[in-house]
């Protein structure tokens, strides 16, 4: 009686887990197909993001440095533009970006803040925007030179002053 009742106790949960696993993959694949229709973008009304200059080099830093640049840019579509999100390459790089619509023909920014840390020698980092441009994403780029023997700067001796 124990093994029938164990033996029905086990089946009823399999059952009761098998259609929750259903319904929510049947939730994911709508989310999916949402996404997508989302993300089709008519070429002839799409907003196009343009940058005044996709590179920028801050030349030589002193050791870790922390600069930051303004990525300009102009919406030189027909729509909109929306940055959805930025990401730098790397926890040194880190993106603002406009929450707000850019209406066609208006001109911003994405400021880039980098903390070189302990990084040595050339570096060249990125950020990826998420946007309804007709690409999806853009890059922009820049690049700094760091000594090779990054060490930090000797903190002065609090009893000396030296």
């Amino acid at each position: 009686m124990k093994h029938t009742l164990l033996a029905v106790g086990i089946l009823a949960a399999f059952a009761l887990t098998s259609c929750k696993d259903e319904k929510a993959s049947e939730l994911f694949t709508d989310a999916e197909k949402q996404e997508q229709a989302e993300s089709v973008v008519d070429p002839a009304t799409a907003a196009v993001l343009t940058f005044e200059s996709e590179t920028y080099d801050f030349g030589n830093l002193p050791a870790a440095a922390k600069v930051d640049h303004y990525f300009k840019f102009t919406n030189t579509g027909k729509s909109p533009l929306i940055i959805k999100d930025a990401k730098g390459s790397c926890g040194c790089t880190v993106p603002e970006f406009p929450k707000e619509p850019i209406a066609p023909g208006a001109t911003d920014s994405i400021k880039i803040t980098y903390d070189a840390g302990s990084q040595k020698g050339r570096q060249q980092k990125t950020v990826t925007l998420t946007t309804n441009t007709v690409k999806g994403k853009e890059v922009c780029t820049f690049i700094a030179t760091l000594p090779n023997d990054a060490a930090p700067a000797a903190k002065p001796n609090p009893l000396t002053g030296s």
